[in-house]
């Protein structure tokens, strides 16, 4: 079979008191959307945000935000990617965890997504380009990208900026992939629309599809400040003939709650849209031409 159910989760930023009522949380998600079919469970970025809420000696403030991540979510990481094992075990479906802030064998703060088999399996992401608030507090940005494959497809994951990079996508077509997840966290309508245009115009330029979970809601944190996340779950596929979609939109959630949106990818169809592309197409790229406008571009 050459198809892929995949449960796409728009995941509420809520208070999480603790790592048990965090991962419940998840699991909840987990198994709808292993009762629902689903091959694939996709979790946004940073989705353990929450767990600020669960440091009882401080109150998380602007201030302190920095030294939380680093010192405070880190903590929880290998507790959370154990749970996602057991999750994906236990409800036989591939969990792709969201983003979670970890610290690195060199001690670099990273903010780095997980997708986990049913095996127990778990490859890794690091997000590669980084934004001024990660800068600020000192994150490092990747230097890899990850191909891997889940059921008959060949897939990459770029952790929300991430997308709205070409670069990196083509990369990804380049070595085969034809599936991208996007895991996501926004705060302002503007990167809202970035990375919802960025997906879109990612799966139209590498004939690909390009699944999309943001992280909504609020937790209160900082308390000077909370950060409310916005965003809308999201499957875009090619613009072409092929698939129909005049937007390239498959599927999207239509309120601002928590929900899962789900979506059947078709292999045999993306495969379809490139043997026979419309503008643009991976078949119709000049690769004659563009050695020689880098060159230009860098005299």
């Amino acid at each position: 079979m050459n198809t892929l159910k995949i449960a796409i989760t728009q995941f509420a930023l809520r208070a999480e008191h603790g790592l048990d009522s965090f991962l419940a949380h998840m699991e909840s998600t987990v198994s709808e959307a292993a009762a629902s079919g689903a091959d694939v469970v996709v979790f946004p970025e940073l989705a353990s945000t929450g767990l600020l809420a669960s440091f009882a000696d401080h109150t998380v403030t602007t201030a302190t935000i920095a030294d939380d991540y680093r010192h405070g979510l880190t903590g929880y990481t290998d507790g959370i990617v154990d749970g996602l094992i057991r999750m994906a075990r236990e409800h036989e479906i591939v969990v792709v965890g969201g983003s979670h802030n970890r610290t690195a064998d060199d001690r670099s703060l990273r903010n780095t997504a997980y997708v986990v088999f049913p095996d127990g399996r778990v490859e890794s992401q690091d997000k590669i380009h980084l934004t001024p608030p990660e800068h600020a507090m000192g994150t490092q940005g990747g230097d890899d990208l990850l191909v891997t494959t889940i059921g008959p497809f060949t897939v990459g994951l770029l952790i929300c900026a991430d997308i709205q990079f070409p670069e990196l996508s083509r990369s990804l077509a380049e070595r085969g992939a034809e599936l991208i997840f996007c895991p996501s966290l926004t705060w302002n309508r503007r990167g809202v629309h970035r990375v919802r245009v960025g997906c879109q115009a990612r799966a139209m330029e590498n004939q690909a599809y390009v699944v999309m979970s943001p992280l909504i809601g609020h937790s209160g944190l900082p308390a000077d400040g909370p950060m409310y996340t916005v965003g809308r779950a999201l499957a875009t596929c090619p613009v072409d003939r092929t698939f129909g979609r005049n937007d390239g939109i498959l599927a999207e959630a239509t309120t601002d709650e928590e929900e899962i949106v789900y979506v059947d990818l078709d292999r045999d169809l993306l495969l379809a849209s490139r043997e026979k592309p419309e503008i643009p197409g991976l078949k119709l790229r000049r690769l004659d031409l563009y050695p020689k406008l880098f060159a230009d571009s860098e005299n």
